[in-house]
């Protein structure tokens, strides 16, 4: 499980900054595949259950708004964010009728650490913490889910991540995911992107692909 990326980040960037996002975005719509392999080239193949969403920026680069929708495009639920001084410490989740069934709150511990706690109504679900490098891009979280601590990792060629993994505090290694970008919008947006399971770059498992909505 991770937290929401965006959320909580350090520095003097936006949000928009942060996410690796180019030119004035206000809407972010993106939506998760299996990846399928035809004329020579991998493409979007059958779309996923899961994995699709919509995220809103304001005019500031600040986040706004996440929606996540099932492959009809459904509202399956939706984030709101509360910001005391400028700085995020809220994230809450609601259902499509609006009813709040969680929340994220944040706190602020040093530039590059924030610390989070994930509630589903009155139960504590993930706690941890984010750490951020000097661009405001998360390198590293840790995180604790019913009594087990994992580490997860992320690695970075410039602005786009190419890797994540996750780690027991052993050092066994639970999971990792690759990442080529192939398709980019005139603002140098990526549009689409391929995700490889395990060490090996062999067969993408997804296709994720984004639409931009400019102010």
């Amino acid at each position: 499980m991770l937290v929401p990326l965006i959320a909580g980040c350090s520095g003097n960037l936006t949000d928009l900054e942060r996410s690796g996002l180019k030119g004035k975005v206000h809407f972010v719509e993106e939506h998760t595949y299996k990846a399928h392999y035809m004329d020579g080239q991998w493409g979007a193949g059958v779309p996923g259950r899961y994995g699709h969403m919509m995220i809103e920026y304001d005019r500031d680069g600040n986040y706004l708004v996440g929606t996540a929708m099932n492959e009809q495009g459904d509202t399956l639920g939706s984030t709101r964010c509360r910001r005391e001084g400028g700085e995020l410490v809220e994230e809450a989740f609601y259902t499509p009728s609006g009813i709040q069934v969680g929340r994220t709150m944040f706190e602020r511990i040093s530039s590059e650490e924030v610390q989070f706690e994930l509630w589903e109504g009155d139960r504590l679900r993930y706690e941890g913490a984010n750490f951020y490098d000097r661009n405001g891009r998360i390198e590293k979280q840790l995180g604790l889910e019913n009594d087990v601590e994992v580490v997860n990792h992320f690695e970075y060629d410039r602005h786009l991540m190419v890797k994540n993994f996750q780690e027991d505090l052993r050092g066994r290694r639970i999971y990792t995911r690759h990442y080529d970008y192939t398709r980019f919008d005139n603002h140098g947006n990526w549009i689409f992107k391929l995700v490889y399971t395990g060490e090996e770059k062999i067969v993408p498992e997804l296709a994720i692909t984004r639409e931009y909505t400019y102010f």
